[in-house]
């Protein structure tokens, strides 16, 4: 077991990681939300978002993603996380104008996005890649 040096966020954010990536994801909640405790940059809210995404705590995923995208609004990751969260959450329409960000911001997500709102169980099945492409460039999907 590693031991934390509260006062030394970054290696707090690196061992929370280390505890994600080790499958212990209660731990890894605990010492990333000690690294977000003071500046943490935006990538210790995106890992602190997809610890929380993985015990399926969709609205707190969702809380660090979108600090992740406050800290950095060009963080097309963080953008498609939010998405999943937001749909696994039950809050489709907010999930699409997180999938539209995403893919303005990096087009080559567009299969990623297209997966997430076909296997989801809050998802549709889309047939039409164009028309799906349309609606996220504009952001008109009604899902309900």
């Amino acid at each position: 077991m590693l031991t934390v040096i509260p006062q030394h966020q970054e290696a707090t954010a690196r061992l929370g990681r280390l505890a994600w990536e080790d499958g212990d994801l209660a731990h890894a909640v605990n010492l990333l939300e000690l690294a977000t405790a003071s500046d943490a940059p935006a990538s210790v809210w995106f890992d602190l978002g997809v610890a929380r995404q993985d015990l399926r705590d969709h609205d707190g995923a969702a809380r660090a993603y979108s600090k992740a995208l406050e800290l950095k609004p060009d963080y097309a990751e963080a953008a498609l996380n939010l998405g999943i969260a937001l749909q696994d959450g039950g809050a489709p329409d907010a999930a699409i104008g997180a999938f539209a960000r995403a893919y303005g911001l990096r087009p080559q997500l567009f299969g990623s996005i297209a997966m997430a709102l076909t296997s989801a169980s809050h998802g549709r099945l889309w047939l039409d890649e164009d028309a799906l492409r349309k609606a996220l460039e504009h952001d008109e999907i009604g899902l309900s």
